[in-house]
């Protein structure tokens, strides 16, 4: 009788880590004296749970069992949302043991219910984690625990949209899983699947599947409690005829002798002495075969000698039937331990791989190639090497990929100087850092663990002999650029919208960068981000914002698109032959003063309401004559204006200030003396320079001469006119009919 346990027998990694918790806080001096419990039973386990009582760990089901001080452990398979809290506002001290797989699936869910999406959990809905996760996914979350018989148990009338997400139970059966997966993913319309089944669960049903199918006899160690363990039986017994659950070694009984091949596994939450309790059982019934042999079986035995006596030579020439370095092998493993993999070579040896040649954990009775390396007759050992073969299937792969020229992914697993080392399973190619992307890679060493997609530039001997490859990553991205360059660039189109977010803005806020799609951004004046007179972009975005802009123009040649963030709808001009009448009296606001190239003010600019602006001309401010704006008004002052004419066309707006109310400078008070009189200012005598005689000059050559003196003038004769203007016609009738242009005032 042969008896094999199952390597993941026993508890679970979040199951061992709840009861090291408990048995820690129980030795624990912080907890000495306070009562200690568990937030419903740790495990389902029983015998698990009576030596916890017996180290006074006891088991409560609300909050409200607690008093302050308590200590309570919240068990692997967590608790309803809330239930912390509740348990931290009365004082006591919890220390949450839940499984981390656990926990991402309540974060999962609830992240997925906030989104609006309605979440079905596939498990047993009594189960304590599917009603832990249930509690974070809102009122409309489904439990189903097999094939629906109609879909209408999913969908719900009331819900807004039927757009769902699906998590599992970890422990659950996945056939079961992938039967119910199918189904939904066929009926329903939009869904989303997380496969939430822990990982250390499939691996022990896989594992319970292979050994009850060569197993005579199956026993599964575990409490009936237990939803895994009830799901590991359920495939015992599919793949079993002799499979039994047993609790303890109680409901072990007697074993039959006519089972040779016994197979053990042990759910998630068997502790392990209660497995070497049942191992213990299996070694005396082994013991007691081995020493008890009946008249009967000493004849077959005897028969049985007679026979291979017979066949002697046969046996002989087959045993000396031997394995040659250097031929290649493909056997099943064996057996495997911590660092070899053992192939049943069917002969006298025994062959081994090193396990650092598996990228994963192999599995026992898979085939494997591999290449004999070393045979020892002392030691019957053969040493073998899977890496060879892979090697060589992998070379060949490589020279076919340069031939047809056809790419391969490959993974850089080494930085170089100049470039990378990357691995096409075990064969090695050399990528240079100009050939790594699209751009010259610097820092290679960032590129190690990716995967490139590469052409196979190059394969062949060097000069001294050696098999050098060659990959080139470049090549496939800019063919992939290209093509991506030509659908961008061809679906777009003047007048087109897209709404993207703002990757950056210039250092002067001149511009923003908005990204279009994934890898193409356009160029947004601030003179386009807003109908408001705005000079910095940042006024109304900021890096990050998402924003929905039209295309004005592009140029694929000079990589440059131009956008604008108007809309026509938003334009503080629409209508704005309604909205502003010649002869309206408008409140307005002093924005700036208006200056000429020269720099001579000539107005004020004025806000009339966000995104119009208009001009007050300097001669429709004050009723006297001003030099400046400055001398009346001020930037930021409310005033009151007139409209005096509308261009919509241009989106000119021209106003008068001294219309309704002008704004006229003060007079300068007059100076008085110390009685009061008027102070008249004395024009200041500047002494006059004294001129040069003018007898005398100097020619262009420096030679001196004396100026003849001027000739005296003749006197004028006087003149007299007879067209005397009559008395009764004033200076004023004079000049009335001349046009000085704009009118003008004195001071």
């Amino acid at each position: 009788m042969n008896v094999t346990v199952a390597k993941t027998a026993g508890f679970c990694f979040g199951v061992d880590n709840a009861v090291k918790s408990a048995f820690a806080l129980a030795e624990s001096p912080e907890c000495a004296g306070r009562r200690i419990f568990t937030f419903g039973p740790l495990i389902h386990n029983d015998a698990l749970v009576k030596k916890l009582e017996e180290m006074n760990i006891r088991v409560i089901e609300s909050p409200d069992e607690a008093e302050p001080g308590d200590v309570v452990i919240i068990r692997a398979h967590g608790v309803p949302e809330g239930v912390i809290d509740a348990l931290e506002q009365k004082g006591v001290t919890v220390k949450d043991a839940t499984c981390p797989f656990v926990k991402k699936i309540h974060e999962l869910v609830k992240r997925e219910h906030e989104a609006g999406r309605r979440i079905i959990i596939i498990g047993d809905g009594q189960h304590p984690e599917v009603i832990g996760i249930k509690s974070r996914g809102g009122e409309d979350t489904v439990v189903i625990s097999d094939v629906p018989e109609s879909i209408s148990e999913i969908i719900c009338d009331n819900f807004h949209e039927n757009i769902f997400s699906c998590v599992v139970q970890t422990t659950f059966n996945r056939k079961k899983y992938e039967k119910i997966r199918n189904f939904l993913k066929e009926t329903l319309d939009e869904i989303l699947f997380y496969d939430t089944i822990c990982n250390a669960t499939s691996k022990r049903q896989e594992e319970a599947e292979f050994l009850a199918k060569k197993s005579d006899f199956m026993v599964v160690v575990g409490s009936r409690k237990s939803s895994n363990t009830i799901k590991l039986f359920e495939i015992c017994r599919d793949n079993c005829p002799n499979a039994v659950l047993i609790e303890s070694v109680a409901e072990l009984g007697e074993v039959d002798s006519k089972f040779l091949e016994i197979g053990v596994t042990a759910g998630a939450s068997t502790p392990d002495w209660l497995i070497e309790e049942v191992l213990l059982v299996m070694d005396e019934v082994k013991s007691i075969e081995n020493e008890v042999m009946t008249d009967e079986a000493v004849e077959n035995a005897e028969t049985v000698a007679e026979t291979a006596s017979e066949n002697f030579d046969e046996m002989l020439k087959d045993s000396l039937v031997t394995v040659r370095s250097g031929e290649v092998v493909e056997k099943p493993i064996i057996k495997v331990d911590a660092t070899r993999v053992y192939l049943d070579l069917g002969f006298k040896y025994e062959g081994y791989i090193d396990i650092n040649e598996f990228d994963g954990t192999p599995e026992v009775g898979t085939m494997v190639k591999a290449f004999v390396v070393h045979v020892s007759d002392r030691d019957c050992e053969v040493k073998l090497s899977k890496s060879k073969v892979d090697k060589n299937v992998d070379l060949n792969t490589l020279e076919e990929a340069y031939q047809n020229k056809t790419p391969v992914t490959v993974k850089v697993v080494k930085a170089t100087e100049r470039g990378v080392i990357a691995a096409y399973g075990t064969a090695q190619l050399y990528i240079s850092a100009s050939k790594l992307d699209l751009r010259f890679v610097k820092k290679t060493e960032e590129k190690v663990g990716n995967e490139l997609e590469v052409l196979i530039t190059r394969f062949g001997p060097d000069e001294r002999g050696r098999l050098r490859i060659g990959g080139d990553a470049r090549v496939i991205l800019e063919a992939k650029k290209k093509e991506q360059d030509d659908a961008f660039w061809n679906s777009l189109e003047v007048g087109k919208e897209y709404t993207g977010k703002v990757k950056g803005i210039t250092k002067t806020g001149s511009a923003a960068f908005v990204e279009l799609e994934p890898g193409y951004e356009g160029h947004l004046s601030f003179r386009e981000a807003s109908w408001r007179r705005i000079t910095d972009v940042n006024e109304v975005l900021r890096k990050g914002d998402m924003v929905t802009v039209k295309v004005l123009s592009f140029d694929r040649e000079k990589n440059h698109i131009s956008l604008s963030a108007k809309k026509p709808e938003d334009d503080p001009w629409f209508d704005a032959e309604n909205k502003f009448q010649v002869g309206d009296i408008l409140d307005v606001t002093v924005r700036r003063f208006a200056k000429s190239k020269e720099q001579k003010e000539y107005g004020v600019f004025v806000d009339v309401e966000p995104g119009v602006t208009g001009l007050v001309h300097i001669s429709h401010i004050s009723n006297k004559r001003i030099n400046s704006a400055a001398d009346v008004l001020e930037i930021g002052q409310v005033v009151k204006a007139q409209v005096l004419a509308v261009d919509v066309e241009n989106k000119k707006l021209s106003l008068g200030i001294k219309e309704v109310m002008a704004y006229d400078p003060p007079e300068k008070p007059e100076e008085l003396d110390e009685n009061g009189n008027p102070i008249v200012k004395e024009k200041k005598d500047r002494p006059r320079k004294e001129r040069a005689a003018r007898n005398s000059g100097e020619g262009a050559d420096g030679e001196k001469f004396e100026r003849k003196p001027r000739a005296p003038r003749k006197p004028k004769e006087e003149e007299f006119h007879d067209d005397i203007t009559p008395s009764a016609t004033s200076i004023a009738d004079l000049i009335g009919d001349l046009d000085f242009g704009e009118e003008t005032q004195d001071e």
